[in-house]
């Protein structure tokens, strides 16, 4: 057979292969160029061949030493040639399978001219496929032509399938069920996004969309969708009908911030726009949050005693709340008393006649300044928090 016959059958052979391993042989560039370097390199031992113009000193040799169609095209060679290659295993698995499987689909390609190939070279044996010899031709017939045809028709109809990811992935798609959604994303390991259709859980109103995937498991999927974070599931914001999940092949974007002693308005800044907070922060003192929080099934943002729990909330729901010191009104209204009562004691002190002892002053002076600082402590409302937070940063809203 000619080689772009050979290259057809081996870029189908592979094609296949690789949809039903659930690997998409499209978007493999080492691959692609392993399975056309092995539907070509049998033919290494003829001068006219694709390689053998381009490594004559190669080629020229194995032709006067063994003659065309013979050590080359043998099951022996392609042992061979699998284990000198071995190496590339280290660099590409599928590159190297790919170009065994071009090898492999070139000398099947072979078994349906008419003359065959001595598989099982240096036995002289020739095998053929078929074995009726009216359907089998000789290189650069109509018939080889019209085989050519057909492969090229066949890889049209079998590379949109292998651009979405395989046989299997494809049928996953096809449910289009949440668990087939989940069993994509475990096995993704870059950005992935859900392209979804359902409904609203309170207002049945029908909602579709593309949305980035933040977590998952087998009930419900976490989503970053318009703005908001929201729950994909039976028990969620958004009621599952059809669903699918599709890795981008964009990093994940996880960067750690470590917070010591800073006030929420400072910690703020340091967070940029686009980023989704999740950590736990710890405060020193009570605190309460004045803002609104979104009424979601997702709770971005909780109090635990004196701890900020936050899982995915983004920058402008922070930037809308208020951590407020939690104090008890009583509390406060007594140590209020409790100031004025040691400033008129000290300004009784100060108005003795004949003058207090200048050490029983002091002291009294001291007992009101620590009550003084107690009290504007008490009357800050500024947090202080530290620990560590994971910023995840998300691609621009993918396209409908």
């Amino acid at each position: 057979m000619r080689a772009p016959t050979h290259l057809a059958f081996g870029l189908l052979c592979a094609t296949c292969a690789f949809s039903l391993a659930g690997r998409s042989l499209p978007h493999d560039g080492p691959a692609l160029a392993g399975v056309v370097l092995g539907s070509l390199l049998p033919d290494l031992d003829s001068p006219k061949s694709i390689l053998g113009r381009l490594l004559p000193f190669v080629s020229l040799p194995i032709e006067r030493r063994w003659g065309h169609r013979t050590l080359t095209h043998s099951l022996l060679a392609l042992a061979v040639v699998g284990l000198v290659l071995l190496p590339m295993v280290f660099l590409s698995k599928t590159a190297y399978a790919a170009l065994l499987i071009g090898y492999a689909a070139h000398l099947l390609a072979d078994c349906a001219t008419k003359t065959g190939v001595p598989l099982f070279y240096p036995h002289r044996a020739r095998y053929v496929l078929p074995r009726s010899e009216r359907f089998r031709f000789h290189s650069g017939s109509t018939g080889e032509i019209f085989l050519l045809g057909v492969l090229l028709l066949l890889l049209v109809l079998v590379f949109p399938l292998a651009q979405r990811g395989g046989v299997w992935k494809a049928l996953r798609d096809l449910a289009g069920t949440q668990g087939m959604a989940y069993r994509e994303y475990r096995i993704a390991t870059t950005q992935t996004r859900l392209e979804f259709k359902g409904q609203w859980r309170h207002s049945r109103q029908p909602v579709q969309g593309r949305a980035w995937v933040l977590e998952a498991n087998q009930s419900r999927f976490l989503i970053a969708w318009q703005g908001q974070v929201l729950e994909y599931g039976e028990q969620g914001d958004l009621l599952p009908e059809r669903s699918r999940v599709q890795a981008t092949g964009q990093a994940l974007q996880v960067d750690t911030l470590q917070v010591r002693a800073g006030g929420f308005d400072r910690l703020l800044v340091q967070i940029p726009a686009d980023a989704l907070v999740s950590g736990r922060l710890e405060s020193p003192v009570a605190f309460r949050l004045e803002g609104v929080l979104p009424t979601t099934q997702h709770e971005p943002v909780q109090v635990h005693g004196q701890a900020l729990a936050l899982s995915f909330a983004p920058h402008p729901l922070l930037a809308h709340l208020h951590p407020v010191r939690r104090v008890d009104p009583e509390h406060l209204d007594q140590l209020r008393a409790q100031v004025q009562d040691l400033a008129l004691d000290l300004e009784a002190l100060q108005l003795q006649r004949p003058p207090v002892h200048y050490l029983k002053l002091r002291q009294a002076q001291a007992h009101l300044q620590a009550k003084e600082r107690e009290l504007a402590a008490l009357q800050d409302t500024a947090v202080s928090f530290t620990g560590v937070l994971y910023l995840r940063r998300i691609p621009a809203e993918p396209a409908p």
